[in-house]
């Protein structure tokens, strides 16, 4: 059905998909007319924290990229997780199916979606009826998922706010202080890239703060810096600054915090991501502030008093379910670097 080369196009195509900090933690192995993908760690996170959820959604942008390079080739896609039951750590199992789909426009925007952290997000924004149309479409092709604008003032403050503690409790908390610092390379410098993990020259940080910002990462200044209002400092400059200026704040939201639902509002995101990529909008995800409320965050380093204030305010503001990924869009400048992928071949299964 595949040639070798097409097959490896598609594959490339789904390692460029985003993911939590730069880590894909998967491996494909070809099994015709398919494909599986296997979860690569020892075990799975636990169900209803936040680090499955990430996972998931991780999953499901791959598998949206995987769709879109297939449909180059007149090749439709199905997706089954968890086949088979005797196989844990298989994840997904793809079913390709010749004929029935005409290639995808969004094909070529995969290689130029990239995460863009400059504070700076201008308009023009895009129009209403392009806006509605994308909303239309999530809600048509994933169920269970839908996309909202948060353009009403008063709705975009509280989930501002709401992004805003997340985002300080970064600094707050010792355990999620590590888990943040560990993600990022500053290893490579402020002037490379990284294959894994993010690098510093990626996150938008101002030249003139940068070395405080690299002091950070030890817990004895941090801890010290907090002392003078630190965390409420990088929480309002993560968060209250770009989220306000930015002309678009968006949220994917589900009706079921479960598997099937995430992998959906990875596939979601992703699409929504490369459309607004297509309009010349760059994209930056606000993630914690959504999965810092699952309710098994608190056993992951989440300060129990945050994730049901944050619960308990989602709840308010989306009766019908739960945003699983919030989002900011504007035109802004490109970005100096951006993340890069390792090899193909470190993502397949050593048959060796």
């Amino acid at each position: 059905m595949l040639t070798s080369e097409q097959l490896r196009f598609i594959l490339q195509s789904g390692i460029l998909a985003p993911s939590a900090d730069n880590y894909h933690y998967l491996r494909f192995e070809v099994a015709p007319p398919g494909l599986k993908i296997w979860y690569s760690e020892p075990g799975w996170p636990h169900d209803g924290g936040y680090k499955r959820a990430a996972l998931f959604l991780s999953f499901g942008a791959v598998a949206e990229n995987l769709a879109i390079a297939a449909s180059r080739f007149g090749v439709r896609s199905e997706f089954e997780l968890f086949p088979d039951p005797a196989a844990p750590a298989l994840a997904i199992r793809v079913h390709w199916q010749a004929g029935g789909v005409s290639a995808d426009p969004l094909i070529e925007e995969i290689p130029k979606r990239h995460c863009n952290r400059g504070v700076v997000f201008r308009g023009p924004p895009l129009s209403s009826a392009a806006l509605s149309a994308l909303v239309q479409e999530v809600a048509a092709a994933y169920p269970g998922c839908n996309l909202a604008w948060l353009g009403e003032r008063k709705r975009k403050m509280q989930v501002v706010e709401l992004i805003r503690v997340a985002e300080q409790e970064r600094f707050r908390t010792r355990a999620l202080h590590k888990e943040l610092f560990a993600a990022i390379r500053f290893d490579v410098g402020w002037n490379r890239s990284a294959e894994t993990g993010l690098s510093p020259g990626a996150l938008g940080v101002e030249k003139p703060l940068r070395p405080l910002f690299a002091s950070l990462r030890h817990w004895p200044l941090m801890q010290a810096f907090n002392l003078l209002g630190g965390s409420g400092l990088l929480g309002w400059r993560a968060a209250v600054l770009p989220c306000r200026i930015a002309p678009h704040l968006g949220a994917i939201i589900i009706e079921r915090l479960d598997d099937k639902h995430l992998f959906n509002a990875g596939r979601a995101f992703q699409r929504v991501w490369l459309a607004l990529t297509r309009n010349g909008l760059a994209l930056q995800p606000m993630a914690v502030g959504a999965l810092f409320a699952f309710p098994g965050a608190a056993a992951e380093g989440v300060p129990e008093r945050l994730q049901r204030r944050l619960a308990e305010a989602w709840g308010g503001i989306f009766p019908t379910g739960r945003p699983v990924m919030l989002f900011r869009a504007g035109h802004a400048r490109p970005p100096p670097i951006v993340a890069s992928r390792s090899a193909l071949e470190d993502y397949m299964v050593d048959s060796g």
